[in-house]
């Protein structure tokens, strides 16, 4: 009878084996959350929507086109895809006034997602970025709140702006004369520039790189020989980018890699054992540091009294001087290195404006620009509105960073508004749901990836009010024109003037820059930049017609959406 028992052994063994892997190869397909729309062809494959996703992002190289193109095939504002094997779907909504109902008044239901948190949590573990919403993020973001704000804009930050524009034109002039009517790329001058400016915002120095970029340049000019064809590329000197602007963007490349990963934890890992990882973190780590422990040593002596007084000239002046005041407020000792802890937050929330700051200008500037070349009638119509705004503009006379800032232009405020509307630089929006919710009549269970569609660009779906949320109904009347979103493909600044001529910023949702408590805190800032950099762009430049092939539109996703191709031809004014 033993034996016998014995002798079922394998036959138990091998069916308990065939159990574990039914249940394991069940496991690895997708299991559909009920309600939601979903490609029912997706659900029987092993990678779900997967393959069809990289088979579009070879193409395109921007996910998020294809991933809200499944909304528009199902005909839902609410539908799930399937990503990875093992996982759960992920939601994606696609009505933007839901989106920015979603961001800005349900964070109760609704919080960044650990997908986002933990790509950025690797490099920036005591941010504010990856916080989920609660009184650690607030106290955080109470702290540093003001860095970026009117004040500081106007006092620390204008000045420091203008002179950054004014050498990225020079810079820009002399590669012009250097090319001789030729093409050339330009994303690399936009970068150092808008790193030359947030380093400085942040830490308070300044690493000239706009005006070494603009020395090597006329020293190369003479001894160059440029191509027979005005077709080809000119022959222009690579710009030398400092070193933490190249640390900055090899972590903004491992963070966009994460975030496109399948398998993100084991995809992390591995780049953290890289030896240029390594180096680079040690690096950064080093730098930024000693900045912090070098200004808090200056700063230790002053009394309270003075502490209060002092004006503040950058970000990590601000962070520093608030801490002191609170170890003084708090009886701990001023004249010491602060706690890790605190230095680690202090370090990462510095680190994360840099990156930001860099990051934003650097593609806002190169969508700009294209959007110049590619609708040269439009191009046209901005700068006559400039000129009138700036008469003396023409008699190569800068207008001054007081009369940018002042002056009101409505074409350029909505020339602005439709290049950040058609960028799309931040085409995804990740969330997780802290509750179980309904959004548009769907059941959205707890726990779930949710991703938002910010894109204002195609005519919405026609959803009753009765399935929308209390306040996304109070809230139908803030965007005039969202009802009528045709030819919304198409770059047309005019959609955002009123009939009386005047810029319009209520006729369609704006989430450029997200919205709700997570709102980009340099929002104020980026816009400056943005303002200024492009009265002077234009009013020293008319951006001429690029050859074939050095004008494409196509877009490529790092930690922003922006041009794979980002070239200018230039003619001085």
């Amino acid at each position: 009878m033993y034996m016998l028992s014995l002798n079922y052994l394998p036959s138990i063994a091998v069916a308990l084996l065939l159990f574990i892997l039914c249940y394991i190869f069940k496991r690895a397909y997708p299991n559909p959350y009920p309600g939601i729309p979903y490609n029912t062809s997706s659900a029987r494959k092993f990678w779900g929507d997967s393959s069809g996703l990289l088979d579009a992002v070879k193409i395109t190289e921007d996910p998020a086109k294809f991933i809200f193109q499944q909304s528009r095939k199902l005909h839902s504002p609410v539908i799930q895809l399937f990503f990875a094997p093992f996982s759960n779907p992920t939601i994606i909504i696609d009505d933007v006034r839901e989106v920015k109902d979603i961001l800005s008044n349900r964070t109760h239901e609704f919080d960044r997602a650990p997908r986002t948190q933990d790509a950025y949590r690797s490099l920036l573990p005591h941010c504010s970025l990856v916080k989920a919403t609660g009184p650690a993020f607030k106290h955080q973001r109470r702290f540093w709140e003001g860095v970026t704000g009117t004040p500081f804009l106007r006092r620390v930050a204008e000045p420091k702006m203008y002179r950054c524009a004014l050498g990225l034109i020079d810079l820009l002039r002399a590669q012009a004369e250097m090319a001789g009517g030729r093409p050339f790329y330009c994303f690399d001058d936009f970068d150092v520039a808008a790193f030359e400016l947030i380093w400085e915002l942040v830490f308070g120095t300044n690493v000239n790189s706009i005006s070494n970029a603009r020395d090597k340049v006329l020293c190369a000019a003479s001894g160059t020989v440029q191509p027979p064809s005005l077709d080809s590329l000119a022959r222009i000197p690579v710009i030398q980018k400092p070193d933490m602007c190249e640390a900055v963007s090899f972590f903004i490349g491992t963070v966009a890699k994460s975030l496109k990963s399948v398998s993100q934890t084991w995809h992390l890992w591995y780049l953290r054992q890289q030896p240029a990882y390594k180096r680079k973190l040690a690096f950064k780590k080093r730098t930024i540091d000693g900045l912090i422990e070098s200004t808090r040593s200056k700063l230790a002596g002053l009394s309270e009294g003075q502490l209060m007084e002092l004006e503040e000239s950058s970000a990590l002046a601000t962070g520093v001087r608030r801490q002191l005041l609170a170890h003084i407020r708090q009886g701990q000792p001023v004249n010491v290195p602060f706690p890790a802890s605190v230095q680690a937050e202090i370090h990462d929330e510095l680190f994360m404006l840099l990156v930001a700051g860099h990051e934003t200008k650097a593609v806002l500037l190169s969508w700009s620009v294209k959007f110049l070349v590619a609708n040269p009638e439009k191009q046209e119509k901005l700068r006559n509105a400039l000129v009138d705004a700036f008469p003396k503009g023409l008699n190569g006379e800068q207008p001054s960073m007081k009369a940018i800032m002042s002056t009101s232009i409505p074409y350029l405020e909505a020339y602005m508004e439709e290049s950040m509307r058609v960028a799309n630089t931040s085409p995804r929006l990740v969330r997780t749901t802290t509750t179980e919710t309904r959004v548009l009549g769907y059941s959205i269970p707890n726990g779930a990836t949710v991703l938002l569609n910010p894109y204002i660009g195609t005519q919405p779906l026609d959803i009753p009010e009765h399935l929308r949320s209390e306040t996304s109904r109070n809230s139908k009347g803030n965007f005039e024109s969202y009802w009528d979103m045709s030819g919304m493909d198409d770059f047309q600044p005019e959609r955002w003037l009123a009939e009386d001529g005047s810029f319009n910023p209520r006729q369609f949702p704006r989430l450029a820059f997200s919205a709700g408590p997570r709102m980009c805190y340099g929002r104020n800032l980026a816009l400056t930049e943005f303002r200024v950099n492009l009265v002077l762009l234009v009013l020293n430049f008319k951006f001429e017609p690029l050859p074939k092939g050095l004008d494409s539109m196509e877009s490529q996703q790092r930690l922003f959406r922006m041009p794979r191709q980002c070239y200018v031809r230039l003619s001085p004014l």
